[in-house]
């Protein structure tokens, strides 16, 4: 392929129906012009997968002769104007093509070069993010991503669709991601372009166009859905301004951009650092927003988390997405019958199929008030707390983790009080079903903490 053969090319085609190959043929193509390669490329189009096709619009981009007919399956709704990406738009406009730009400006929106101030700011960034230091924390990066992005913008599954899906976007590339952060309105999807209202009772609108007839038009703002009737409109305009405001970045630290741009580049979800900012979303009382885990055995009712097991093989848990340190976690468990078991996992991590790995403050006959670490050492403090435990009833379980030293209280009463330096100084966390038959367990009155002091 490096060679560019030319009797490499028609070997290419054939390559398109064949997986293993696929890939690597459809970036080859980019290097020869031909009349056919295009309309073979299009017809396959719709079977590929997302990285195919990320690979077929590339190609497609590549020249001007296939950036025609690109565009062209888009006017027919051949290929979606949504696949075109912020990245392919700019590559068609280098090729400075001016009827191809016309079409683009149609079904796709607005294109324009970013301004002089915007690309020595993008330039600064990208210094900034290239040093070594300060070494970027993942988790704070997704706290990060959760304050300044997820009210439009989802991620691995986590956010608002508002503005474009980015878990399938460039965003591993630097340039790409800084040039759509500093200047977002550079380059604008028709189908994300905002739209500004005013009503006739003076209000001013502004979001992204989800449904309009003749009757109304519904409008995404970033905090809710409006739907304004046709008859008290009195201006409706498309900006050329994008809804992600500029200078986005402007209030974070140099760790949290470092941090944000990581996450943002990653390739799965993280837990998400427990800030203040953010500790309000531990559990919000309703539903299992912020956790995870089998929704056919976890649920909330009445304001309180419910493990219900029917007889399990394995142990289940409920995942927060918050990652703690030092912190004071107070609760109520109910568990029923007490000779079930459960537990509160915490500083822990989540391992493959489902399981977690760290400390367990327990619940369960014989178990109330010691701690365990699951898939690791063990039974660490053995004195039991069952003497403070009301059976059948609501206990207060209290876990205070500063530094090493670890300290639990049911109902008030000191059970666990353990400096263990082996352990780990941060990570989830989650509650427990144990295996075994059926039971039930309950939580409420959550209330998490963070920085408390060693007494």
């Amino acid at each position: 392929l490096g060679a560019k053969d030319p009797e490499l090319q028609p070997i290419l085609i054939p390559l398109l129906d064949e997986q293993a190959m696929r890939r690597e043929a459809l970036r080859g193509l980019a290097g020869y012009s031909s009349a056919g390669t295009a309309s073979e490329i299009l017809k396959r189009y719709p079977q590929f997968d997302l990285n195919e096709k990320r690979d077929a619009l590339n190609t497609l981009a590549s020249r001007r002769e296939y950036a025609h007919q690109l565009v062209a399956a888009v006017e027919a709704k051949e290929i979606a104007a949504k696949d075109l990406s912020a990245e392919i738009i700019r590559q068609l406009g280098n090729l400075k093509d001016q009827s191809l730009n016309e079409k683009i400006g149609k079904v796709w929106g607005i294109v324009r070069e970013s301004a002089a101030d915007k690309k020595k700011q993008i330039a600064s960034f990208k210094k900034m993010i290239q040093r070594p230091h300060p070494t970027p924390d993942l988790n704070l990066g997704r706290a990060v991503f959760a304050k300044t992005c997820q009210q439009c913008h989802k991620l691995f599954g986590t956010g608002e669709s508002i503005g474009p899906e980015l878990t399938g976007s460039n965003r591993a590339n630097l340039d790409y991601l800084l040039s759509n952060v500093i200047d977002p309105s550079a380059v604008m999807a028709k189908d994300y372009q905002p739209v500004v209202i005013v009503t006739e009772s003076g209000r001013i609108v502004t979001g992204i166009i989800k449904q309009q007839d003749k009757n109304a038009v519904t409008v995404a703002t970033a905090n809710e859905t409006v739907i304004i009737p046709r008859d008290e409109i009195d201006e409706m305009s498309l900006s050329d301004k994008s809804m992600m405001p500029d200078n986005l970045w402007k209030q974070l630290s140099r760790l949290e951009v470092r941090s944000l741009v990581a996450y943002l580049a990653g390739s799965q979800q993280v837990p998400m650092k427990a800030t203040p900012d953010n500790l309000k979303l531990f559990f919000n009382g309703q539903d299992l927003a912020g956790w995870t885990g089998n929704s056919q055995l976890w649920s909330v009712e009445n304001g309180e988390i419910v493990g219900r097991s029917p007889g399990i093989k394995q142990n289940e848990f409920l995942v927060s997405d918050l990652q703690v340190s030092d912190f004071e976690l107070k609760l109520k468990v109910k568990l029923t019958p007490n000779s079930g078991n459960s537990g509160i996992q915490f500083r822990s991590s989540l391992e493959p199929g489902g399981h977690v790995k760290g400390y367990q403050a327990d619940a369960g006959k014989g178990w109330w008030g010691k701690l365990y670490e699951e898939h690791g050492r063990g039974l660490l403090f053995k004195e039991s707390g069952e003497a403070y435990v009301r059976k059948g009833e609501w206990n207060e379980y209290r876990i205070v983790a500063v530094g090493s030293q670890i300290r639990t209280f049911i109902n008030g009463n000191l059970c666990t009080n353990l400096n263990d330096p082996q352990g780990a100084k941060t990570g989830i966390i989650a509650f427990q079903i144990h295996s075994g038959g059926p039971m039930e367990v309950r939580f409420k009155d959550l209330e998490l903490n963070l920085g408390p002091k060693a007494d």
